[in-house]
């Protein structure tokens, strides 16, 4: 883990930093698009269409096949979500440890996802997040995605900390794009595989092999 600036706050996105959601995801949108289109979806193929929260993704898809076709979709994805959640979704290792670490030092924790607000709040709820972040901001809430750097700012003004004094933790480009916009101290999720070599050539703060390190931070 590299060196870093102090910081008196953290901010962490959710898909693929905090838990393992990328499979439920995947799952969820071949269970609610498939009816519709015909077609099974690789990882790759849903992992592309990311950056807008999920029931703009789902319309976006299903946009020639009318509105009744879409919100329809949008209800079995996040029953889809919803049901299979326990059974397909965990936190990262070290990922409890870490959170448990950081309430005890009382320091500021918020969260800016881009997925929508209805399973961001499935998420929270099934792994016990209740409670966990002062502020959760996420894609439905913000008019402009990440690497639009308002999600995050949106945060730091809620938890009331001076962005240059907010670390970012995100596992994808537009997380530290959206952090380095933000005037925050960026720092890579190294546990997770999906993007590191696009995030590695980004230069973030910090890059952080694993939950252990982010505690680090303010140690």
């Amino acid at each position: 883990m590299s060196s870093s600036p102090r910081v008196g706050a953290i901010i962490f996105d959710m898909d693929g930093t905090l838990a393992d959601t990328f499979p439920l995801i995947v799952s969820a949108w071949n269970a609610a698009i498939t009816p519709h289109t015909g077609k099974s979806y690789s990882d790759d193929e849903v992992i592309a269409r990311f950056g807008i929260p999920d029931p703009q993704m789902i319309r976006r898809e299903l946009r020639d096949k009318g509105g009744a076709a879409c919100e329809q979709a949008i209800e079995l994805y996040h029953g889809h979500y919803r049901q299979r959640h326990r059974e397909m979704v965990r936190p990262f290792e070290g990922i409890t440890e870490m959170l448990e670490a950081l309430r005890r030092r009382k320091l500021p924790m918020g969260m800016m996802t881009g997925k929508g607000r209805r399973s961001a709040s499935i998420t929270i709820e099934c792994l016990g997040w209740n409670g966990i972040f002062d502020s959760v901001i996420t894609g439905d809430d913000v008019t402009a995605q990440k690497p639009d750097p308002s999600g995050p700012l949106a945060v730091a003004r809620a938890l009331e900390a001076p962005a240059k004094e907010c670390a970012f933790v995100g596992d994808s480009p537009a997380d530290i794009g959206a952090g380095k916009a933000a005037g925050m101290v960026t720092v890579a999720a190294g546990w997770h595989p999906v993007y590191l070599e696009k995030i590695r050539r980004m230069k973030p703060d910090v890059w952080a092999e694993t939950p252990a390190d982010v505690v680090r931070l303010v140690e």
